[in-house]
């Protein structure tokens, strides 16, 4: 057991400097027999240097420093003794140069070598042991003397310690000195926070003699930061110079940055300017801890001329940018100017039109009782205009009426039949169309009652099993053109795909808008049931046929995915399976007779529904037993049952028995006052408003789905001029071939469909372009703008009838 001395004697521990270190190292001290050290006045300090542990892990072991002992004088300089987690901190934080030779320090101490350090900075020796230390604090410069001891520590406990005395040799330059180059080596000046002189080394004080020479003004003694910046030779003088010395003593010392610069002209006897920069640190006086900025000085005439050549350069970019921004808007002025012009002649244009049009149509009024009324109520509501007698009476009269109809334009016979520029049998046709009535009886025969004749078309009979898979490059373009296309070729896909058009175009939409995958679908089923219909559809209709149906899906896509439908957010996964699957049905089992026809001989559709769209019930009614077939069935059994399915089917019948051209006018005027756009401000003009269709009525909603299948249904009249008189004209020949019929039938020949007589229905195209097709496709790109494109479509058809229309005499009545 090692036994600590009772006592001893404090010369020996005075005269542990001059010990050997042999001698030292054969000693155990005690921590009392170091309390006479607290008489030096000198820092003396005994600390252990070690891995230690700074949790309850074993694992975890850092190296720390641990101060066994520290004289008085040491604690008044450098604190109180840090905590081993502490010192631990310390040591991790310091760079590795630093670390390195801390390390090796201790380990010589370690050793028992008497290590002395020579005159530096010893702050990272002391920063470890303690908290008075800082490593952003002031600098500690001196000579340490550091000899291996063992202390006793506790009972049965002596620990191998290091004594370190601390000599203060070096003097206040020498501690700013090192403090500077611990910064940087480049730094020349130390001012305190009032501007004074604290250090510069010898190459600032010879440039301070040079800039100074011939004045009273002396470097070491009377040299201020104050006359570092007068001594430039700035354009505004002593105040300019005063400026930036103010500029740099608040960027420094208040606003605290990280490094302020400054460039400095100074005047040379040769009539040059020297271009110098000033940048400035800020820190603390390693003396006293007082705020201080480190300064230098160097030339950059070189850089500045550089700089004056390229801000030179950089001014003349800058106004050459300014002429092109110059220009860039006296265009874009001028393209404003152009565009006010281009919109003038456009509402010159359009007043142009429109007279000529009122011309045309002896100022035809197409709109409703219903929309009458609102008019006027929207009036008085929105613009606080009070009705003319004139027009309350007008009002009374129109709805006392017994006969009218509030969803058809008022007085719909009269006006077609008084058209001067239509003739008397293109106002009977539209007539006929509209309504289902003819001005006229039939002239000869009785009404007939027609035997049941099958409307089943004359395609292939039975549907192979898929559409065939062998897809050119070419045939692959064409259906990717079907998917972008407003005024896609029907007739040139119809001659790449002939007997299959309806039944491919369908299945790849299908397909591409993941129809499909959403709803499970069997694709073997689905083809056989599109085959099936395709084959549903005559051959020797020359309208309504295959390529009519497969045109209807076409533009219905176009309307839903790139007229802004689905993109509004009314049309789901759901809707858009019903549009394609009404769209493909519309005119299923068509024998290329009329409703007025199969009604007028009371044929069996006729009979079975009623006189009410005898056509439109049986191409849904046919299409959906198909359904039920188990050849065509591909929608799942548990799904038939569902309310999806349910929905879907609602979906489709409103959307089919749309299609009869009797119902147009109560199905537009119900969607126009469902979703007609508020006027706003004095000019009336419409503000445009997407509804928010969560709070839309169900009803109103299918008022939509419905004009989408309408006007997919006329939608040749938006497609390509060429491709449009083919349809105008083969229509016109299946009406001149029910007119054949009639003949036969003895019945009276209805109006524009007698080949014997001059023209057909191609007559009444523009009257069924004001009447019928331009509102129709102007309320959907009211709501919809993203269906423009298709409105533009057919007011471009309508110019080239009325170029026609133009060139021709006017048909007497």
């Amino acid at each position: 057991m090692l036994v600590p001395p009772s006592h001893v004697r404090q010369s020996s521990i005075m005269a542990s400097a001059v010990m050997s270190t042999a001698e030292l190292a054969d000693k155990i001290w005690t921590i009392g027999d170091l309390q006479i050290l607290h008489q030096l006045q000198t820092p003396v300090f005994v600390a252990a240097f070690g891995m230690y542990s700074v949790s309850h892990s074993a694992d975890n072991l850092r190296p720390a420093a641990r101060v066994l002992f520290q004289n008085a004088e040491c604690f008044t300089r450098y604190g109180a003794p840090r905590s081993i987690a502490s010192s631990a901190e310390i040591v991790d934080s310091q760079d590795e140069a630093t670390h390195m030779l801390w390390r090796s320090w201790s380990l010589q101490t370690c050793k028992g070598e008497h290590v002395t350090q020579p005159s530096s900075d010893i702050t990272p020796v002391l920063e470890p042991c303690f908290q008075g230390v800082q490593v952003n604090g002031p600098r500690f410069v001196g000579r340490l003397d550091s000899k291996h001891i063992r202390v006793w520590t506790g009972p049965e406990t002596v620990e191998s310690a290091t004594l370190h005395i601390v000599e203060l040799g070096a003097n206040a330059d020498d501690m700013r000195i090192s403090a500077m180059h611990h910064q940087s080596p480049l730094h020349n000046f130390l001012f305190d926070c009032n501007g004074k002189l604290l250090h510069a080394n010898r190459a600032a004080v010879q440039a301070c003699r040079r800039d100074t020479a011939g004045s009273k003004l002396s470097p070491e003694e009377d040299m201020t930061l104050k006359s570092l910046f007068l001594m430039g030779s700035y354009p505004g003088g002593q105040e300019e110079a005063e400026e930036a010395y103010e500029e740099a003593v608040n960027a420094i010392f208040v606003l605290q940055v990280q490094c302020h610069r400054h460039n400095q002209p100074r005047s040379l006897k040769i009539g040059k300017v020297r271009w110098e920069m000033i940048e400035m640190w800020p820190m603390q006086d390693p003396v006293d801890g007082s705020p201080a900025v480190l300064v230098k000085r160097y030339n950059i005439t070189q850089q500045k001329e550089i700089e004056m050549q390229l801000s030179a350069q950089q001014e003349a970019l800058q106004r050459h940018n300014q002429a092109l921004e110059q220009d860039s808007i006296d265009m874009q002025e001028e393209r404003v100017r152009l565009e006010k012009e281009t919109l003038t002649l456009t509402q010159r244009m359009e007043v142009l039109m429109h007279d000529k049009f009122e011309h045309t149509t002896s100022n035809f009024d197409a709109e409703t009782p219903i929309e009458k009324v609102l008019n006027v109520l929207q009036a008085f509501i929105t613009q606080a205009t009070t009705p003319s007698v004139e027009t309350v009476i007008n009002l009374y009269h129109i709805l006392s009426e017994s006969g009218t109809h509030l969803r058809q334009p008022v007085a719909l016979e009269e006006q077609l039949m008084k058209d001067k520029r239509m003739g008397s049998d293109v106002g009977k046709s539209m007539l006929q169309l509209l309504q289902g009535t003819s001005a006229s009886a039939p002239a000869t025969g009785e009404t007939l009652l027609m035997k049941s004749t099958s409307f089943a078309g004359s395609g292939s009979g039975s549907a192979s099993a898929f559409i065939p898979a062998d897809i050119t490059p070419a045939f692959e373009r064409m259906l990717q053109d079907a998917e972008t296309n407003w005024q896609f070729d029907i007739f040139a896909f119809a001659e790449a795909t002939p007997g299959s058009t309806l039944s491919m175009l369908t299945f790849h939409l299908y397909k591409q808008a993941g129809l499909v995958r959403e709803f499970k679908l069997d694709e073997r089923k689905l083809c056989n049931f599109l085959q099936k219909v395709e084959s549903g559809y005559s051959a020797e209709n020359p309208y309504h046929n295959s390529i009519h149906a497969a045109s209807v899906v076409q533009m219905t896509h176009m309307l839903l995915c790139h007229g802004g439908l689905i993109k509004s957010g009314l049309i789901t996964k759901t809707q858009q399976l019903s549009s394609y699957w009404s769209a493909a049905v519309h005119d299923y089992e068509h024998g290329g007779l009329n409703n007025d026809f199969l009604i007028k001989t009371s044929h069996a559709l006729a009979v079975r529904y009623n006189d009410q769209s005898p056509l439109e019930n049986h191409h849904m009614s046919a299409a959906v037993q198909l359904l039920f077939q188990p050849d065509y069935s591909y929608i799942a059994f548990d799904m038939l049952r569902s309310e999806t399915i349910a929905h879907v089917r609602s979906v489709c019948v409103n959307q089919v028995l749309g299609t009869d051209m009797k119902r147009h006018f109560d199905i537009t005027s119900r969607f126009q006052s469902a979703f007609k756009q508020q006027p706003v401000g004095s000019g009336g003009t419409a503000a445009h408003v997407m509804p928010v269709w969560d709070n839309v009525k169900a009803e109103d909603k299918t008022l939509v789905y419905q004009m989408v299948l309408k006007c997919a249904d006329i939608g040749h009249l938006a497609v390509d001029p060429k491709t449009h008189k083919r349809w105008a004209f083969q229509l016109e020949e299946e009406f001149f071939r029910q007119g054949d019929k009639e003949k036969e039938a003895g019945l009276a020949v209805s109006p524009l469909m007698d080949r014997s007589m001059q023209g057909g229905m191609t007559r009444s195209q523009l009257g069924f372009f004001n009447i019928v097709g331009i509102p129709l496709f102007k309320a959907i790109a009211d709501l919809f703008e993203e269906s423009q494109p298709m409105l533009d479509g057919v007011l471009a058809n309508f110019r080239q009838w009325e170029e026609i229309a133009s060139a021709q005499p006017d048909v007497p009545a």
